[in-house]
C-alpha cells in the first residue's frame, strides 16, 4: 500500500526548502549585492531549475522579506499584550524587543538580510513602506492610552511610534554590522533606554 504523506508534513518540508534557498540566497546578496545577483544565479548556486524557484518565491524581493517580517496586525497584538504592563514608551520597548528576541534565534539569516535590506536603496524604501503600516496600525491604540493635554494626541503618538522605530532601526544596523558577538535585544534596551518621553 501506497505511504500518504501529510499535509502538516507537506507544509512543513516547504516551510523547510522555502528557508534553505532564502539563506542561500541571502548570502549570495550580501556578498555579491542584492542588484548583482540575478534568479539564474539563485537556481545555479543552488542547483534548481528557475521553475522550481517561482514555486517557492514570486521574485527576488520576496527572498528578502517572505513572511518573516511581523505583518501590521502581529506588531499590533505584541503591543496590546504590553500596554497594560506601565508606561507607553516601555510598551513599545518591550514590543521591538520581543521582536529582537526572535531574531536573536536566528542570528545568520537576519543579520544577512539586514545587511541587504540596508545597502539597497529599493529594499529600503518597501521596508520603510512596512514601517508605515505599522504607524498606521499602532497611532489608535497609542493615542488612547497616553496622558496628552494638548489637541493633537495622535501627533504625539505618532512621534512616539517613528521615534521607536528609529530606535529599533538604530539596533539593528549596529547588530548586522557589527562583527562582534552582539545580541540584538539587550542592544534594543540600550538604545530605548536613550529616549525619555515624560508623562506617556
Amino acid at each position: 500500500m501506497r505511504e500518504t504523506t501529510t499535509p502538516g508534513l507537506r507544509i512543513k518540508t516547504r516551510q523547510a526548502v522555502t528557508e534553505a534557498l532564502a539563506d542561500m540566497a541571502l548570502e549570495l546578496f550580501d556578498t555579491t549585492g542584492f542588484d548583482q545577483v540575478t534568479v539564474a544565479d539563485i537556481v545555479a548556486a543552488a542547483g534548481i531549475s528557475q521553475r522550481s524557484f517561482f514555486r517557492y518565491f514570486s521574485n527576488k524581493e520576496d527572498v528578502v522579506f517572505g513572511d518573516r517580517i511581523p505583518s501590521a496586525e502581529e506588531v499590533r497584538g505584541e503591543l496590546l499584550r504590553h500596554l497594560d504592563e506601565g508606561p507607553v514608551w516601555d510598551a513599545l520597548r518591550a514590543t521591538f524587543r520581543a521582536a529582537a528576541v526572535q531574531m536573536d534565534d536566528d542570528t545568520g539569516h537576519w543579520k544577512r538580510a539586514t545587511r541587504v535590506i540596508c545597502h539597497t536603496p529599493g529594499l529600503r524604501a518597501r521596508y520603510l513602506e512596512k514601517h508605515l503600516a505599522w504607524t498606521d496600525a499602532l497611532v489608535p491604540e497609542i493615542a488612547s492610552r497616553i496622558d496628552f493635554d494638548g489637541p493633537d494626541v495622535e501627533l504625539k503618538a505618532q512621534t512616539m511610534i517613528n521615534t521607536a522605530l528609529g530606535c529599533f532601526d538604530v539596533a539593528l544596523m549596529r547588530w548586522s554590522d557589527s562583527s562582534e558577538h552582539l545580541s540584538l535585544a539587550p542592544l534594543v534596551d540600550d538604545v530605548f533606554g536613550f529616549v525619555q518621553f515624560p508623562h506617556s
